[in-house]
């Protein structure tokens, strides 16, 4: 009789062994974050399947549309060549199944530039998430913009 009350709940709840907590998902994302800080821009490329959706209208006022991978890490390291920055993920929501993934995280990221004010973001990041060949890989990203602090022309200043 227990045996199959534990099989109703694990039908109900999807509760299955199969059904752990995937930390591959939030590895990617990691991985991805400390790359751009870090300069290792095919590391970054890597983490992103071959086409992306990217949502930073909270930040551009422009809406989110997808772009090729390559061209969205490209525009990192061209716009980020005179720039240090540094990102702080926090508060990790992971949400997996054996093929697709929402991952939800605070996120604070500080920019620096000779002679360019500092630049803070902060807020929510919200990334989509495939196992493609094995591997976990961002099909999109959105930022939920809560609220900046310093130079807010950092980026337009920067790329000069």
């Amino acid at each position: 009789m227990i045996k199959y009350i534990l099989l109703i709940f694990i039908f109900i709840t999807g509760c299955t062994s199969l059904n752990h907590v995937d930390e591959g998902p939030k590895k990617t994302v990691i991985t991805m974050v400390n790359a751009i800080d870090t300069k290792e821009w095919n590391k970054a490329l890597d983490q992103f399947s071959n086409k992306v959706f990217v949502d930073y209208s909270s930040m551009t006022k422009q809406p989110g549309q997808e772009t090729a991978s390559k061209d969205l890490v490209g525009g990192w390291q061209r716009l980020l060549k005179k720039a240090e920055t540094h990102h702080m993920l926090t508060n990790f929501v992971v949400n997996a199944n054996l093929s697709s993934a929402k991952v939800t995280t605070h996120v604070y990221a500080s920019h620096t530039g000779k002679k360019i004010k500092y630049w803070d973001i902060y807020g929510r990041y919200l990334f989509n998430l495939e196992k493609i060949d094995g591997d976990w890989k961002i099909t999109s990203m959105t930022l939920k913009v809560h609220g900046q602090k310093g130079n807010t022309n950092f980026l337009k200043e920067i790329s000069k």
